[in-house]
């Protein structure tokens, strides 16, 4: 299990408190754009500003599933995602994401609710 800081209050975070702001901060860094880790990251920040379609939501299943499941993102060996919830109000521009899954530390089926993307 990883162990983390809270990216506002500094305290210590573990468990699904860390994986959930890692996932956070994972969907919100462009892949290429840390210098040392060019294949960390997602595609989701060309996404965010798309028209809402029926192909944007589809887009950001698929972006979902694909940068979760990238041995590069180090998130694969913790969560195993098995559904992708959209909500917000997407029209005016919030995208928000609960993932269900497994949390393969433990074994245990979680949702991780409230991930803005």
């Amino acid at each position: 299990m990883a162990v983390g800081m809270d990216q506002h209050t500094g305290r210590k975070l573990t468990g699904l408190e860390e994986l959930k702001q890692r996932i956070n901060r994972l969907f919100k860094t462009r892949k290429g754009s840390l210098l040392l880790r060019r294949s960390w990251g997602s595609n989701m920040p060309e996404l965010i500003d798309a028209k809402v379609t029926d192909d944007f939501r589809l887009d950001i299943y698929a972006e979902t599933a694909a940068t979760l499941a990238d041995p590069a993102n180090e998130i694969f060996d913790e969560f195993k995602l098995h559904r992708t919830v959209l909500s917000g109000d997407l029209e005016n521009g919030e995208v928000v994401v609960d993932l269900e899954g497994e949390y393969l530390v433990n074994g245990e089926l979680v949702t991780l609710e409230g991930i803005r993307l």
